[in-house]
């Protein structure tokens, strides 16, 4: 028992609310004695450091990544920062269909408490009962929020919006394209990197194209989009490119192609002689990242302080000087020059393609089979 008093007795002087007592000088019976109930008195404060550290925990599912590398170590280290009482884990996924599984994986009994999803995701694990509904009432910061932000079919409301845009190596492409039909060009010559269906970008270069030629969306434009995107067939050299369209066009294995602009920023400034980003003067299709609170998840305080503390101006701020996301809270106070390079100015809102993503996930599989059965596939 001595030494399981010792033992507490060091443990105590490195644990933050335990009292550790003067041992005596002299007398061992004396010593003993107080030794012991010095461990007594440790013990039950030991446990509930560790206790309380546990429960002020929170692990948060999001891509993986460049994604993971500055929203781990920028947004989330803020808040670390700003609530030292809350340890906050990323566990990173390949992308919100995979998180999806994830989520499907742990019902009942969720590892995770936070997880962030594209909307046509975020609204299919709401149906399937994965996620909490989460209102102002509860959530005050809500009621910042820019309207379309929360949404009768998604539990958690938005938390940043991506747009489509157009990157290119300027060392090939020269001058910078303005509009998406360059990439029908033929000065351009064999120089397009396209991502095809069911990948998200797939999915937005079909409403761009349905917008462009059609006037509408895939969904009551698919032919005028298919046919659309038949003529661009000759223009594209790079089919889904590995590991992906930036990289793509930065090493010169292709010329533009369409990429979203947040990912864009960020390989432009670790490459910037060879890419360079875009966002058409004809707008374009935006991507819709929501933050949710997984239902039945550990630790469910802590969560929604994060959940909150993200939705906050100043978290919105960093999610757009850092990551180059569009903000959704209007009160954020963020510089004009930002709000450009996240095309985020009201101009550029203007333009914007409303792009129904919950339908367009429901129907992926529809627009990947006619994608492929018009000839548009790797070659």
């Amino acid at each position: 028992m001595e030494r399981f008093a010792r033992l507490v007795l060091t443990c105590g002087l490195h644990c933050p609310g335990v009292v550790v007592l003067p041992l005596a000088q002299s007398g061992s019976g004396f010593r003993r004695r107080r030794l012991i109930a010095a461990a007594a008195l440790a013990l039950p404060a030991i446990v509930s450091a560790r206790a309380r550290a546990a429960a002020r925990s929170v692990t948060l599912a999001g891509n993986g990544g460049w994604f993971q590398s500055v929203f781990d170590s920028v947004i989330l280290e803020a808040f670390r920062k700003a609530h030292p009482d809350i340890a906050v884990f990323y566990y990173p996924v390949g992308n919100s269909y995979q998180a999806l599984s994830v989520l499907r994986a742990q019902r009942g009994a969720p590892a995770t408490a936070v997880a962030l999803l594209a909307s046509g995701i975020a609204a299919r694990a709401t149906a399937e009962g994965l996620l909490k509904p989460l209102d102002a009432a509860s959530m005050p910061v809500l009621n910042d929020l820019a309207a379309g932000a929360v949404s009768p079919n998604i539990a958690g409301p938005a938390l940043m919006l991506d747009n489509l845009a157009l990157g290119y190596n300027p060392t090939l492409i020269a001058p910078p394209p303005r509009s998406w039909r360059a990439l029908w060009n033929p000065v351009y010559g064999r120089r397009v990197a396209l991502q095809t269906p069911p990948d998200p970008l797939g999915l937005a270069i079909t409403a761009v194209a349905a917008g462009l030629y059609g006037a509408g969306d895939p969904k009551t434009s698919m032919d005028i989009a298919l046919t659309a995107l038949g003529q661009l067939v000759p223009r594209v050299g790079v089919w889904d490119p590995i590991p992906d369209v930036y990289t793509a066009i930065a090493d010169g294995d292709a010329g533009l192609g369409p990429c979203w602009n947040a990912r864009a920023r960020a390989q432009a400034a670790l490459t910037p002689q060879r890419f360079a980003v875009v966002i058409p003067d004809d707008g374009g299709p935006y991507l819709t990242t929501t933050v949710n609170l997984i239902d039945k998840a550990p630790r469910e305080d802590a969560a929604r302080i994060l959940i909150a503390w993200l939705l906050g101006p100043d978290a919105q701020r960093l999610l757009v000087e850092a990551m180059f996301y569009q903000p959704v809270n209007i009160k954020a106070d963020i510089p004009a020059a930002a709000l450009a390079r996240a095309g985020a100015t009201r101009a550029m809102i203007a333009r914007r393609m409303e792009m129904d993503w919950i339908g367009i996930t429901a129907a992926r599989d529809r627009v990947t089979a006619l994608w492929r059965s018009h000839g548009l596939a790797p070659q």
